[in-house]
């Protein structure tokens, strides 16, 4: 019969191990895994994540505030298929002039994450709690679209995306652009059809201004298909790329 006494060292190693293992994942979520869009989809969406908040950091330059209604929008559509609480700050701290040039995919991620170093406040918890969506208004030059069309959002890793707010020409179509980056966020792509929030607004823009109804908030039924079952189970694939809109 083994004694508790010689099994103590065993259990301490074992202890010590698991912490170690648990310590390493921490750190390649919060160090690793940020870098690419969808990522967080899991820690966002499963309703057994150790995080049960989603704090909205909303920081926007002088001349580009955001939409309060478009906000609403965005807290609702996450409340809604997340199940967890939803905080929204907005800061008006970013300087004019702060960017020079256009914003593309060669320069999205290094502008977003030195905004987020700089200006950031809320972080993600270590093992749990809060969780950020960082949202970035900015009055800048974006990329075109391959028919000429000026992109107006930009997600570029796991836990963040820019609005070009220039490009914005109605607070229901910038609750369309917020919902569809955040749609990136949860892991999801692109869509056809042309009632999704996740099809690309700018090559449908001309049929919604023709009276179609005005811009999409909401998925089409396949999208709400998979936010339901990325809710109730744990593994899938995301695409681990930056996406625009």
């Amino acid at each position: 019969m083994v004694s508790i006494k010689r099994l103590l060292p065993m259990l301490a190693a074992l202890l010590i191990a698991m912490m170690a293992a648990l310590a390493g994942f921490s750190f390649y979520v919060h160090q690793e895994a940020v870098k690419a869009t969808g990522a967080y989809a899991p820690l966002y969406l499963y309703e057994h994540s150790p995080y049960d908040e989603i704090v909205l950091e909303v920081h926007y330059q002088p001349d580009a505030a955001p939409s309060d209604a478009a906000l609403d929008g965005l807290e609702r559509m996450l409340e809604n298929y997340t199940g967890k609480r939803v905080e929204v700050f907005k800061y008006g701290d970013l300087p004019e002039g702060l960017v020079e040039g256009r914003v593309d995919d060669g320069n999205a991620s290094m502008i977003g994450t030195g905004i987020i170093e700089r200006y950031g406040r809320s972080r993600m918890g270590w093992l749990g709690g809060s969780i950020p969506i960082y949202i970035i208004y900015l009055n800048a030059q974006g990329p075109s679209s391959n028919d000429g069309e000026k992109v107006v959002g930009m997600s570029y890793r796991a836990d963040s995306f820019i609005i070009l707010k220039n490009y914005l020409d109605g607070e229901r179509l910038e609750e369309t652009v917020l919902i569809h980056e955040a749609g990136h966020l949860l892991g999801l792509e692109h869509c056809e059809d042309q009632g999704c929030v996740m099809a690309s607004v700018l090559l449908e823009k001309r049929s919604w201004k023709r009276g179609s109804g005005g811009p999409p908030v909401d998925f089409c039924p396949m999208h709400q298909k998979e936010l339901e079952e990325r809710r109730h189970g744990l593994f899938y694939i995301t695409n681990g790329r930056a996406d625009e809109f």
